[in-house]
């Protein structure tokens, strides 16, 4: 090879590897765009090659599984399964196949005063029925997820098989930076500014008022979208956080808080002092992280993974399920999700104001996880709740975990059609 050829083969092949996207978004769309997923092929195959030439950890033959990690004979496996096995074609196919899926720009705010491209499925209560009466429903997933943590639920929700069931008009974003919602390319689109995005695509599809369900990040954002807008007429989550204030402190340490909140302080306490690096990281050195793992589609699938099996309650993810949660979030690079942690819990991020918005929430334990001490670390006493918000429906589960639109979804609906029928 020539010197001139030379050089530019190396070009071309840094500008593949500098597309932040590796796949197709209508440019500049206004309006909602009908899109088909369809990822660059040549991505595709450099990513198995990466997890073909996945280097396998030592592993300590007297370590305990999953004290530090995923064990290394489970990598191992995962890494082969993707370069060999794991096929994405078929995926993107069923993902096209049983959604609508559309794409979007809205315009930015003073938080952030530049475009936001969004990728988001539609599914419009069914036809058949009085769709006048049916709610629109705006879901927000956090991290590690994209709009298919809703996957199991969300037919179920427009499409209901009894006549008397809620319907829902279901609006589910990406985030930016998460699945195929483009990441932000500037600072300053955090929680509030993404709850206002979101808002505005909510009055481009022509919906002036609508519900909210949340979990996770998504809780944030839909805090704040309940206090920055009126539009938001009812609440939902099966996700809080609540830190205990200073006569809660005293009162624990007298020995005087009830059963409930003593068990959800020490869930917390363990939670933050052995389970919580990630989101340390992820909050205060999230390009560093990214450097590493965006090169390394196993190694990301690894950190993912931690916190997928700490949290789910027992249930058991294929092969296939874990990949491509893993790929979704890697496919435009890692930096552009994990960040979202650094404005979500600094600054203003949890300062939320008190609203009057009703909402409801669910709450689920994970007694069948590996980590018996962080079973009530998400059973928040709803006298805490009701700090922040107007409660009007609260459940608890004792199982779940959480992420239980995956693993009970049957029972998640049954929750949250509940609280809609009720508000």
């Amino acid at each position: 090879m020539s010197l001139l050829c030379f050089t530019i083969a190396v070009l071309a092949s840094t500008s593949t590897a500098l597309n932040p996207l590796h796949f197709a978004f209508p440019e500049n769309p206004t309006g909602p765009t009908p899109f088909q997923i369809s990822v660059d092929p040549d991505f595709i195959q450099s990513t198995a090659e990466k997890a073909r030439l996945y280097r396998p950890s030592i592993a300590l033959q007297d370590q305990p599984e999953w004290e530090e990690g995923p064990p290394p004979s489970a990598m191992n496996e995962l890494a082969r399964y993707w370069a060999d096995e794991y096929d994405w074609y078929g995926v993107q196919e069923e993902i096209n196949a049983n959604f609508s899926h559309f794409t979007t720009t809205v315009s930015g705010t003073e938080k952030y005063p530049y475009p936001v491209p969004l990728h988001f499925i539609h599914e419009r209560a069914s036809d058949s029925n009085d769709t006048s009466e049916a709610i629109p429903l705006l879901m927000l997933h956090g991290w590690p997820s994209t709009n298919l943590e809703w996957a199991k639920v969300i037919h179920p929700l427009a499409h209901p098989s009894n006549a008397s069931a809620p319907r829902f008009h279901v609006v589910a974003p990406d985030l930016p930076g998460y699945g195929f919602s483009p990441a932000a390319t500037h600072s300053g689109l955090g929680v509030r500014a993404i709850g206002q995005a979101f808002h505005a695509l909510m009055q481009q599809l022509g919906y002036t008022e609508y519900g909210i369900f949340s979990t996770d990040l998504g809780w944030i954002i839909g805090m704040w979208m309940a206090a920055d807008t009126t539009s938001v007429t009812a609440h939902a989550t099966d996700f809080w956080m609540a830190a205990p204030n200073a006569t809660d402190i005293e009162r624990f340490a007298q020995n005087q808080t009830t059963p409930e909140e003593t068990a959800y302080m020490l869930g917390v306490q363990e939670l933050q002092t052995h389970h919580f690096a990630y989101s340390a990281v992820h909050s205060t050195k999230p390009l560093s992280l990214a450097l590493a793992m965006t090169d390394s589609p196993v190694g990301f699938l690894g950190w993912m993974w931690t916190l997928m099996y700490s949290f789910s309650d027992g249930y058991v993810y294929s092969k296939t399920e874990l990949i491509t949660e893993a790929f979704l979030l890697y496919v435009q690079g890692t930096y552009g999700n994990v960040r979202l942690y650094m404005d979500a819990l600094m600054g203003e991020g949890l300062s939320f104001p008190k609203t009057t918005v009703p909402t409801g929430i669910i709450e689920w334990a994970s007694p069948n996880g590996p980590y018996p001490k962080l079973k009530d670390a998400s059973l928040v006493p709803r006298s805490w709740t009701e700090r922040n918000v107007n409660v009007t429906f609260f459940r608890q589960h004792d199982f779940g975990g959480h992420f239980p639109a995956i693993s009970q979804p049957e029972i998640w609906l049954v929750d949250v059609r509940d609280f809609f029928a009720e508000t």
